[in-house]
């Protein structure tokens, strides 16, 4: 995998904020107002420096991926990012190679879009103007702009990391490769690709949460244990890859007593949020039945926020949508608020599930009860917070549910999800 335990050593000081590398982890207020609120990684140079020309700093500030953005006590560092105004047709997928360059020497090429990421050593990077790669830091390059690297200051080794066709390699030279990712799929719309390393403390972890877009990651150094609703859980060591398709969700946990490192590579919508909370599919449920492609259906709700409809930005359809980036919120309900769920039959339900929107003072739901058509009511059931899905054991036959909201912080109440499990009525 071109990976050593000496290279490994040297990234994990950086993250640290070696101050012979030029990184700081201090966040950069005047940059954070104006765009990202990001732990900035910038010392003399500008380590998010887009070459031939700066990328726009107009970036919505939803689009947010430095910091706690994947929640926990994860700490995720923002290196450098790149707009792409249209979407190149594919495949396409993440390429690595791996570049060493002696004292003095100098490459010149061309290639599709790229990030320069500096393992050893620094090397200068010219293309319309000159910007130094330090040990950790990294620089974005546009596609086919014709661009140099130079070791001026001794021996160095860095990464291109290309978001480039399947097999592709560096043209008129040798280079070892790294990794490469399975071809992405669905790429949003918006495109921000972006390049953050991730530090996991011992015993620490992100949050249950998901991406809009595609996410690969490279453990750096130590282990991690990574969990998505797709492959379940799978322990990590560094040279280790893997991959994460858009609105899965995924944790990784660090359960030894040493720093654990990855690096990520991100395809970002800008219009939507970079992580949103999300839940872990139990596979003994069976199937939502409350989903609207299940043929669900929202049959009546108390209001929906901005007297918009139920397909609305905050409409009541949000809640069926099995997406927890979406969400219902009433229009200052508060206590009052509720919405009514049509299953696609009459159903047996052996359980529910709610996830409350909050607002964090306030929209937080503490109970709810379920009505049935046949005017049966079950509960009250208490909801500890807002940070999951919660689980609640029940018995009865339905096709339309009335989710009532008893109890709450007032406000704009609503719901993340709502779920129904159970069989079809016979």
């Amino acid at each position: 995998m071109g990976h050593n335990t000496e290279t490994v050593k040297r990234h994990s000081r950086s993250l640290q904020g070696d101050s012979d590398l030029g990184l700081s982890k201090g966040p950069i207020l005047g940059f954070l107002a104006f765009c990202l609120s990001l732990v900035a990684c910038v010392g003399a140079y500008d380590a998010t420096r887009v070459f031939p020309t700066a990328v726009s700093n107009s970036v919505p500030e939803r689009s947010f991926m430095g910091g706690g953005a994947l929640g926990g006590n994860a700490e995720a560092t923002y290196l450098t990012r790149l707009s792409l105004e249209e979407i190149p047709e594919g495949p396409w997928a993440w390429v690595t190679h791996r570049m060493e360059l002696e004292a003095g020497e100098k490459i010149t090429h061309r290639h599709k879009p790229a990030f320069v990421y500096s393992i050893e050593g620094m090397h200068d990077l010219m293309a319309a103007g000159t910007n130094r790669v330090r040990e950790g830091q990294a620089l974005s390059v546009r596609s086919e702009i014709e661009h140099s690297h130079r070791a001026s200051f001794g021996p160095t080794v860095f990464w291109e990391t290309r978001l480039d066709r399947p097999g592709s390699t560096p043209a008129g030279f040798e280079a070892e490769t790294v990794f490469e990712s399975p071809v992405l799929e669905d790429i949003p719309e918006n495109l921000l690709v972006v390049f953050i390393p991730v530090e996991i403390p011992p015993g620490g972890e992100t949050s249950v949460h998901s991406h809009p877009g595609p996410e690969f990651i490279y453990q750096m150094s130590g282990g991690i244990d990574y969990q998505n609703d797709i492959i379940g859980v799978r322990k990590m060591v560094a040279g280790d890859v893997e991959g994460l398709p858009p609105l899965t969700a995924v944790q990784k946990r660090n359960p030894s007593d040493e720093q654990a490192v990855f690096l990520s590579w991100f395809l970002v919508d800008t219009e939507k949020d970079f992580a949103s909370p999300a839940a872990f599919r139990d596979a003994g449920l069976g199937q939502n039945l409350a989903l609207l492609e299940n043929g669900a259906s929202v049959a009546g709700v108390s209001s929906n926020f901005g007297s918009g409809g139920n397909d609305s930005a905050f409409g009541a359809a949000n809640a069926l949508d099995g997406d927890p980036a979406t969400e219902w919120s009433s229009a200052s309900d508060g206590d009052a608020a509720w919405i009514d769920v049509e299953l696609a039959a009459m159903t047996n339900v052996t359980s529910v599930r709610f996830w409350t929107r909050t607002m964090g003072d306030t929209a937080q739901v503490n109970s709810f009860q379920v009505t049935t058509g046949q005017g049966e009511t079950y509960g009250p059931f208490t909801v500890d917070d807002g940070t999951t899905i919660y689980r609640f054991e029940t018995q009865f036959t339905a096709r339309r549910l009335q989710f009532e909201l008893l109890d709450t912080s007032g406000g704009n109440t609503g719901a993340l999800e709502i779920e129904v499990y159970g069989e079809v009525a016979r």
